[in-house]
């Protein structure tokens, strides 16, 4: 008999994780309805208001979730995010790792790997700082690419065509004052070597980033609480993170030539 191409039955797992569970239901709703209120959600999932609370944070702090002012939950920008199909992407982390954990040493700040993908980016590794003050582990993030260190460091990589063109592409033209302000933020970027945001794709963090030079859309950053925003734009710690970043360049050329 020939295959129908069909599904294999679901059954509920034996030993079924509720909290997963519940939290996943979650994930469903908020992309099928565009917006989940704590009350709704308590009574859909048969629990109370504190236990969806719990668990919308998790989503809000992976990504998956974001609140707006009227304390409505809605889909976060991890929501819908293809996977990474780059055959590089396992090499470069691989080579980072080590680099990036020196450097939060070093630093006492998080150290981060970033990739370009269309008009976002997207955190593909974290060394997390163990200060009782730090960025947390952003693994998997997906942040707007002109609002963030690592997204303006690899945009500014490219020329402003290329730039322009990725918008054009992504639906999201740019008009003429956002490309101004785009072009010229790029502009200063390609001047220092590095990028620096405070409070722009994340409230309360600051960032400083640079880009690898393998033709790669790919950044290398340090992320902090903002009251570190001296520190980690001052002149040590960038060093620091071009330092890590040319290494992690240099270990490619050597172990990966034939990447980009």
């Amino acid at each position: 008999m020939r295959s129908t191409g069909a599904a294999p039955p679901r059954r509920r797992p034996v030993y079924a994780l509720h909290s997963v569970d519940n939290a996943l239901r979650l994930i469903q709703m908020l992309r099928d309805l565009g917006e989940v209120r704590v009350k709704d959600a308590a009574q859909a999932l048969e629990v109370a208001p504190s236990t969806v609370h719990r668990l919308m944070s998790m989503l809000v702090f992976r990504g998956f979730a974001v609140q707006d002012e009227s304390r409505v939950y809605r889909p976060g920008p991890s929501i819908g995010v293809s996977p990474v199909q780059v055959a590089w992407a396992r090499q470069v982390q691989d080579i980072a790792r080590p680099h990036l954990h020196a450097l939060c040493m070093e630093t006492g700040e998080s150290a981060n790997l970033m990739m370009l993908t269309g008009v976002e980016v997207r955190f593909l590794l974290t060394a997390e700082a163990t200060g009782p003050l730090h960025a947390d582990d952003r693994h998997g993030f997906v942040l707007p690419a002109h609002a963030s260190a690592g997204g303006r460091a690899i945009l500014a990589s490219l020329t402003d065509d290329a730039v322009a063109r990725l918008y054009d592409d992504a639906g999201r033209s740019l008009d003429a004052d956002a490309a101004r302000r785009l072009f010229g933020e790029l502009r200063l970027v390609r001047r220092q070597g590095y990028a620096f945001s405070t409070q722009e794709a994340e409230r309360g963090i600051t960032s400083v980033a640079a880009p690898l030079r393998r033709q790669l859309p790919v950044a290398v950053s340090l992320a902090g609480p903002a009251v570190h925003a001296e520190r980690i734009g001052g002149h040590r710690a960038i060093q620091l993170l071009l330092r890590a970043r040319d290494r992690i360049d240099t270990d490619l050329a050597g172990r990966y030539a034939d990447i980009a």
